[in-house]
């Protein structure tokens, strides 16, 4: 490993402990002032603004890719014109956008299940949620900075500064003033717009050779990104269908309530795909370079000790959400919530099996090989809205059936089609993905077998035991990292590194 990796790495990792506390404490803060049915209309409507991502894919998704593979290529002209027309186009599109979601919020309350006294904060947290959807949208161009240079720590710092502020305005507006729904979009909107002077910052350090000049802006550049793109946006409509789709579907074929039970559910889940995304990216600047170099046994050996060690990170707070799901709802949210533990095994028991294999989305990017894979997530993103609505109406499983349809097209989608259609554009047997996958989910198995065994025999009933059992399976799984993650050269690296470290 790299410097650039171990501190994308370590970076990225610190961003999802201060997501994680920050959702942990957060979440039972905002359930007990505003309720279960506000808190579930938080996450509902941002929901449904996010389906807006099926247009602006089309732009957001491809324009690092292209802007990178012409930097690392030299073509300095070419990547500038790529930048330049990106935030152009998305200015432009995003205003578009934004007064669509004027006009949606009107017609928001008529659809959905919501209570009388929430409709007007509803429609509010709406368009405050559009306008944090649009300026994400055109500050994706200011990824490519840290992307291009392999520095991703700084897209870190960012989302940390984000996080802290919006935690502390949620704080002080419920503590100054009525609470209300809307005020997390806000809060949300202050903190983004402060990481977004942060970015701008470090675009303009990281790559102080681009500035933007109207000659750059060119319409055929934009046209190559939309019709590369388009494919991405027929991507996240299958994505949204099967990641984004639940709580819709929870509000129409259960109610309210019920809605905000899931959405507290879904935070853990969350946490953990947050979590095998922001270490996938990682490998995605260094998967482009190999390609943009030419180098595909290169590109393969990275991909491959890429799903190696993203499942190893995932593996143990998967295992542990898990293991421990009786405890952790009956702590974290009250009595009320502790029957829906299993729900939470449902997910951690997949998300331990489908996270790991999420760098391999980088590759078909690199060889702008994206009609394909396309085309099998919008039909399975299909396929998971009819088998929830199955499941849950027609069989009468309630939440369990939303959550077990999610299970089955995940699993279908990361562990058969990805890994196939990773080998075959790289011309590699199908196979050669997943033997580095028995260490990460033996890892898994391991620790969840080790908290059923220890609540077998021992009733926990406090966050300090619950805290003690965490510690002891963390040691217990880096003692195993330690035997069975790399070979017996690199653990000599490790500890030679560690040691040096130690001396500086």
């Amino acid at each position: 490993m790299n410097r650039a990796f171990l501190y994308n790495a370590s970076a990225n990792i610190m961003t999802f402990v201060l997501m994680m506390l920050m959702s942990v404490c957060l979440t039972p803060y905002i359930v007990h002032t505003l309720g279960v049915e506000a808190f579930g209309l938080i996450h509902l409507t941002q929901n449904m603004i996010n389906y807006l991502s099926v247009i602006t894919a089309s732009l957001s998704a491809v324009v690092v890719r292209f802007f990178s593979v012409a930097a690392h290529k030299g073509e300095i002209e070419k990547a500038q014109r790529y930048l330049s027309s990106y935030f152009v186009s998305s200015i432009f599109l995003s205003i578009s956008l934004f007064l669509f979601c004027l006009f949606m919020s009107r017609q928001l309350v008529e659809w959905l299940h919501v209570p009388g006294d929430l409709a007007k904060d509803t429609q509010t947290a709406f368009i405050l949620g559009g306008l944090l959807f649009m300026l994400n949208f055109v500050m994706s161009g200011i990824g490519a900075a840290p992307f291009y240079a392999n520095k991703l720590y700084v897209s870190s710092i960012g989302q940390t500064i984000q996080m802290f502020l919006r935690a502390l305005m949620i704080v002080m507006l419920f503590t100054w003033t009525a609470p209300a729904i809307w005020h997390i979009p806000l809060a949300a909107l202050i903190g983004s717009l402060a990481a977004m002077g942060i970015g701008i910052y470090y675009f303009k350090k990281l790559i102080p050779w681009f500035s933007f000049k109207w000659r750059h802006v060119s319409l055929s550049s934009s046209l190559t990104l939309v019709r590369s793109g388009v494919w991405h946006s027929f991507e996240q409509m299958g994505i949204l269908l099967f990641l984004q789709i639940d709580l819709l579907m929870t509000n129409l074929l259960i109610g309210a309530e019920a809605t905000g039970q899931y959405a507290a559910i879904l935070q853990f889940p969350l946490l953990l795909r947050t979590l095998a995304g922001t270490l996938a990216v990682v490998f995605a600047p260094t998967i482009t370079k190999f390609y943009s170099n030419q180098d595909e046994e290169g590109l393969i050996q990275y991909a491959a000790s890429a799903i190696k060690w993203s499942g190893l990170f995932v593996a143990f707070p998967a295992a542990l959400l898990g293991g421990l799901a009786g405890p952790l709802m009956l702590l974290w949210l009250g009595p009320a919530f502790e029957e829906l533990k299993w729900l939470l095994m449902i997910h951690a028991a997949y998300l331990c099996l489908t996270l790991m294999f999420l760098p391999l989305t980088y590759v078909p990017t690199a060889f702008n090989r994206l009609k394909v894979p396309a085309v099998v997530t919008l039909i399975l993103g299909v396929s998971n809205v009819l088998f929830a609505y199955g499941l849950t109406h027609m069989l009468q499983l309630g939440l369990y059936g939303i959550a077990s349809a999610g299970a089955i097209v995940l699993l279908i989608k990361n562990i058969v089609f990805l890994p196939f259609y990773t080998a075959r554009i790289t011309k590699q047997k199908r196979t050669i993905f997943y033997k580095h996958t028995i260490v990460p989910l033996a890892g898994a198995l391991m620790i969840w077998g080790v908290c059923a065994g220890i609540q077998a025999i021992y009733d926990v009933t406090s966050w300090w035991e619950l805290f003690c059992i965490g510690g002891f399976c963390f040691f217990l799984y880096l003692g195993y990292l330690y035997q069975f993650a790399g070979t017996k050269r690199e653990r000599q690296q490790l500890v030679s590194k560690v040691k040096q470290a130690v001396s500086r």
